[in-house]
C-alpha cells in the first residue's frame, strides 16, 4: 500500500478551556489531560510515528504557535514540513493548503486535528487495507456511549457495517435530539478525514474555484523561513472563513464513513476534560494547597492556597492573573462570553511568549518595572540590541550565559549577575546543553516588546 501523508491541524486556540488555553499557549500545547507526559500535539504526532504506513507528517499551524510546534516536535519527526497561516481561514483552507503541498507525494491524506484525546492512538488502524478501491472521502464516526449536545453527528445507510455511505450530518443538538440521535444509531463526528487528494482538488473547483486558485497560488510562493514554509498575509486575507464541513463534506455525494470504537474527546468543553481528569482537584504549582469542601465540584488552581467551600456542581479555575468560576452546566458558555469585544483584551493578555531562541514569562509587572524569567534554548541566542528607554538586570538561576556588554563578553554562572544600562549593546548567548534561564528586571519610564533596537539577528527579524 502506498504511503499516506498525515495533515496535522494546529491553528486553534481552544477558548472553551480559558484560562488554561490561551492565544499564546492553546490547549493542543498543554499536557491533557492531566497528568499526561506529553502535550495534545505530541500525543498526535506519537499516534502517527507508530506505523510505516505514513509519511513524514505535515502541520498547518498558526504564525503565533510556529516556535511551540517545532518545540513540541522534538525528535518525534526533525524532518516535518511546517506551513504557517500568517491569517487564520478556518479547517477548508488549511486543509486545502495542505493537500496542495502533499499531492506530488501521495494520493491520500489523513486530516487529524492536534487537540483531541485518544486513548492509545495508532492512525494506522484507521487506514482500510483496499484503501485504493476507494474513490472518494473517508469521515470516521465515533462509536456515542451516551447523549451529548457537545459534539456533531452522522447518519449513515447501514449503522451495523464497518463502512457506510453517509446519508446526513448533524450540528450540536439540543438534549432532546441527542437522545433521539442515539436511538437511531447515529455517531459522533470525530473531525478526522482521510481525503482523495485528487477528487478533494476537483470537489474546490467544483464548490469553490475561487478559494482553489487563491490557495493554488499561495502554495505555489510559499516562503522557506528558519525551517517554515511563510503564506503570504495579503493572499490569505483573500479568502472566506469557512469550515471544512461546510465546504465540502456536507455537498459531496461520495463520502463513507468507518465506524471507530475507542476512547476519544475532542477536549473541548470544561466537561469533556472533567470526565477524564482524574483527582478533581489540581495544583498547578508545587507545594500548594487545595481545601475543596463542595459537592461535585472542580477546582484547578495555581495559588499557593485555595479554599472553596459548601459548592455544588462548580468549576473553579486559577491561572496566572485570570480567575474562572461556573457552574459546570454553563462552562461551556465562556468562549460565547470571550467572543464579546469587552473582553478582547482577556483573551489576548498573555503572559509566556515563545520566540525562535526559547521563551520568556513575564513574573510582575508594575508601572516602572517589570520581572521576567528568560529561558534560552542550548546552542541559541538572542539578538544583539539595545533599548532607548530600559535597563536591565540580568541573574542567572541555571545554566551558563554568555553576555556580550558593549564591547566585553563573559560568562555567569548560576547566582551571578550583570547590568544592562539604557542604549548598550548586548547580548544573550546559551552555547551549553540544558537551557538557560535567567532572572530579567526591566527598569523605565517606557517598557515594550517595542523599544528593541536590533543590530545583528540570527533570525532576521
Amino acid at each position: 500500500m502506498k504511503k499516506v501523508t498525515p495533515i496535522v491541524l494546529s491553528g486553534g486556540v481552544g477558548s472553551r478551556l480559558w484560562p488554561l488555553s490561551t492565544k499564546n499557549v492553546p490547549k493542543q500545547f498543554l499536557n491533557l489531560p492531566f497528568g499526561s507526559k506529553r502535550n495534545l500535539f505530541q500525543q498526535t504526532i506519537n499516534g502517527i510515528k507508530k506505523s510505516k504506513s505514513f509519511h513524514n507528517p505535515l502541520i498547518i499551524c498558526a504564525s503565533g504557535h510556529k516556535f511551540l510546534v517545532k518545540d513540541s516536535l522534538g525528535k518525534l519527526f526533525q524532518n516535518s514540513s511546517i506551513i504557517v497561516e500568517k491569517i487564520q481561514r478556518n479547517t477548508a483552507i488549511s486543509i486545502l493548503l495542505g493537500i496542495f503541498f502533499s499531492i506530488k507525494n501521495s494520493d491520500y491524506s489523513l486530516v487529524v486535528p492536534s487537540d483531541h484525546f485518544i486513548k492509545n492512538r495508532d492512525y494506522s488502524k484507521m487506514i482500510p487495507k483496499n484503501l485504493q478501491s476507494f474513490k472518494g472521502h473517508i469521515i470516521y464516526g465515533i462509536v456515542p456511549n451516551y447523549a451529548t449536545t457537545d459534539y456533531g453527528y452522522i447518519e449513515v445507510e447501514d449503522s451495523k457495517k464497518k463502512i457506510s455511505t453517509v446519508k446526513n450530518f448533524f450540528e450540536k443538538p439540543t438534549k432532546i435530539k441527542a437522545n433521539l440521535f442515539i436511538k437511531k444509531k447515529f455517531f459522533w463526528n470525530s473531525g478526522i478525514f482521510l481525503l482523495n487528494n485528487k477528487k478533494l482538488l476537483l470537489d474546490f473547483k467544483k464548490y469553490h474555484p475561487k478559494i482553489y486558485k487563491i490557495c493554488e497560488s499561495i502554495t505555489e510562493c510559499l516562503v522557506s523561513d528558519l525551517g517554515f514554509y511563510e503564506t503570504s498575509e495579503k493572499s490569505m486575507r483573500k479568502l472566506p472563513n469557512i469550515s471544512f464541513d461546510k465546504a465540502i463534506l456536507e455537498k459531496n455525494d461520495n463520502l463513507s464513513m468507518m465506524k471507530v470504537n475507542f476512547v476519544w474527546k475532542d477536549l473541548g468543553t470544561w466537561n469533556s476534560l472533567d470526565t477524564l481528569s482524574s483527582p478533581k482537584n489540581l495544583s498547578l504549582v508545587k507545594d500548594s494547597y487545595i481545601h475543596n469542601s463542595s459537592k461535585n465540584t472542580t477546582v484547578i488552581s495555581d495559588r499557593k492556597f485555595t479554599i472553596v467551600n459548601d459548592l455544588s456542581n462548580v468549576i473553579v479555575v486559577s491561572n496566572k492573573e485570570s480567575l474562572f468560576i461556573s457552574s459546570k452546566k454553563e462552562s461551556g458558555k465562556i468562549k460565547e462570553i470571550l467572543s464579546n469585544k469587552k473582553f478582547n483584551e482577556t483573551l489576548d493578555y498573555q503572559t509566556i511568549f515563545y520566540k525562535p531562541w526559547g521563551h520568556y514569562e513575564v513574573i510582575l509587572r508594575a508601572t516602572n518595572y517589570l520581572l521576567k524569567k528568560i529561558t534560552v534554548n542550548p546552542n541559541h541566542r538572542l539578538s544583539l540590541q539595545k533599548h532607548k528607554f530600559r535597563s536591565e538586570h540580568w541573574v542567572v538561576v541555571k545554566g551558563v550565559a554568555i553576555v556580550t556588554r558593549g564591547k566585553q563578553k563573559k560568562v555567569l554562572k548560576k547566582n551571578q549577575s550583570t547590568f544592562i544600562p539604557v542604549g548598550m549593546e548586548h547580548c544573550l548567548e546559551n552555547k551549553g546543553k540544558v537551557p538557560l534561564e535567567i532572572v530579567e528586571i526591566q527598569m523605565g519610564d517606557i517598557l515594550s516588546e517595542t523599544d528593541i533596537v536590533r543590530l545583528d539577528d540570527p533570525y532576521k527579524r
